[in-house]
């Protein structure tokens, strides 16, 4: 497993440093309504573009962790729960009885 972990590193880095290389052109990143200009490589718009959906991905996946947890932590307070009344009614001597007619009402 380690072995995939460190080729998937290392074929990100080689890609990473490609695109860099080859996207270094400057460009001008603005967001007209507001006047912010700003001259950066074409590479850093990429990286900032897997940048933001690395980060949203992340977030996204710490919230639906949270309720997925929180959903578990619900499902064992009510297992406990039935746990203790299974054992409530084992100390209360209930007894199943197993008739020889096994429930059926007999017709004498």
């Amino acid at each position: 497993m380690r072995f995939i972990i460190y080729a998937a590193f290392i074929i990100f880095t080689t890609l990473c440093i490609i695109i860099a290389v080859s996207n270094g052109t400057p460009v001008l990143f603005s967001l007209e309504p507001i006047p912010f200009n700003i001259e950066m490589p074409a590479y850093g718009l990429v990286f900032i573009g897997i940048i933001i959906g690395l980060s949203g991905g992340w977030v996204v996946s710490i919230l639906s962790g949270i309720k997925n947890a929180r959903r578990h932590r619900k499902a064992d307070q009510l297992i406990k729960e039935l746990e203790k009344k299974l054992k409530s009614y084992d100390s209360q001597n209930i007894e199943l009885s197993n008739t020889d007619n096994n429930g059926k009402s007999s017709s004498k």
